[in-house]
């Protein structure tokens, strides 16, 4: 397959992990429906999240969001890697809002995000080879830009993972 080709599969995968994401699909549903047995979550030289028990741990370390949205602005050509599966990079802009416990107001986190991406090409359940069935094996924070006061503290520590302790 092209990158040519690769390029909508992915752009598609991205979309629909997002969806999940945002809707606070639980750890079942996301490995059900886009996500590979082995996906590793996190920061590039920093905390990762792999497996089942680490995807439980980074949705756990994100539930307090209810509100947010992330927007890609920008990904790479996609590289087909020699095991069959594809990465690529992505720019994407991100709101985040929280509420303190027992506070009236919420905070907002805003920014952009660098991305490292594996996708895995029909590697669902039904094994068809579908462009439905591309999972995502790997986001990766390779940086950030833009960021306000908020996200600045909450991406202070990569290597511990999310900061929301200090407020």
């Amino acid at each position: 397959m092209s990158s040519e080709r690769a390029a909508p599969l992915i752009w598609d995968t991205i979309e629909r992990y997002f969806d999940l994401l945002q809707a606070h699909a639980p750890a079942e549903r996301m490995r059900d429906e886009i996500l590979t047995d082995d996906f590793r979550t996190g920061f590039v030289d920093g905390l990762i999240w792999q497996g089942e028990q680490g995807l439980r741990n980074f949705l756990g370390a994100r539930a307090e969001f209810f509100d947010e949205s992330h927007t890609v602005e920008q990904m790479s050509t996609p590289e087909r890697l020699p095991d069959g599966r594809w990465r690529a990079h992505t720019r994407l802009e991100f709101f985040l809002r929280h509420r303190l416990d027992g506070s009236p107001v919420s905070d907002t986190f805003t920014g952009k995000a660098f991305h490292l991406w594996e996708f895995a090409p029909g590697a669902g359940r039904s094994g068809d080879g579908t462009d439905m069935d591309w999972r995502v094996a790997a986001q990766l924070v390779e940086g950030f830009a833009s960021l306000d006061d908020n996200a600045r503290r909450l991406f202070s520590r990569p290597t511990n993972g999310l900061n929301l302790d200090d407020r």
